[in-house]
């Protein structure tokens, strides 16, 4: 799911969407997430959440996880991130259409 991201970041940062990666702390150590954050360069934000206290929140069940949170603050779309092309197309225009939202 990366490459979505970092494509979507580079694409609609500018637009206003943000992109935060949130790992769970559940598998990786802090040094370990760091030395990923490093090594890939990701242009967005990436928090490690060592008492996974935004799992419990958004109550994700498996993972990966990922979520389209609206301007309103509600969940626009949740599933699975590593999506085939034509799916990650999908999402794409989910977040064109919640950008649209904030020309508004």
């Amino acid at each position: 799911m990366k490459p979505h991201l970092v494509r979507w970041h580079n694409s609609y940062s500018e637009k206003g969407l943000v992109i935060v990666d949130v790992d769970d702390g559940k598998e990786d150590t802090l040094a370990d997430l760091r030395t990923e954050v490093e090594h890939d360069k990701f242009p967005f934000a990436v928090l490690w959440d060592k008492e996974g206290k935004t799992v419990e929140k958004y109550k994700v069940e498996g993972y990966p996880a990922a979520y389209l949170i609206g301007i309103d603050g509600k969940v626009v779309w949740e599933g699975h991130p590593n999506a085939k092309e034509s799916e990650a197309n999908r999402y794409e225009a989910l977040i064109k259409a919640e950008l649209e939202k904030v020309k508004k």
